[in-house]
């Protein structure tokens, strides 16, 4: 199937300004490659996943930040491997398109500023 003809949804738990859309594999279950967008200024605040992470940026420009490391610019052909249990952030700063490939099922564990584990409604909800 063309990756165009898959429906982009919400996940639960995600920001509402991104939408997504499997392209390989069953995403709570294992290994998956998914097409995300979203929106410009669209914000997924610090977080961590329990498999790596590999970003493939198709279009636009995000900035994303891995704790305790220096900030990086992503843009189109960009590529970024985040190991597991690294907290990050990830904005849009232009509506972008991206591929993420997992090496196990997709699961996204929010934090406060201090790294406690907070819920998906605390992390995600208006300022």
């Amino acid at each position: 199937m063309h990756p165009d003809a898959i429906p982009m949804v919400h996940m639960p738990g995600t920001p509402e300004c991104f939408v997504m859309a499997a392209q390989q594999g069953d995403p709570g279950k294992e290994a998956s490659i998914l097409k995300m967008k979203g929106g410009a200024g669209c914000s997924v605040p610090w977080h961590w996943h329990p498999s790596t992470e590999n970003i493939m940026m198709v279009s636009g420009t995000a900035h994303t930040a891995i704790k305790n490391e220096k900030p990086v610019q992503l843009s189109a052909g960009s590529f970024l491997s985040v190991p597991p249990q690294h907290v990050m952030n990830f904005v849009c700063v232009r509506e972008c398109t991206l591929f993420v490939y997992t090496d196990g099922p997709f699961a996204i564990h929010y934090v406060d500023d201090a790294g406690k584990e907070i819920t998906s409604d605390e992390a995600l909800k208006k300022k």
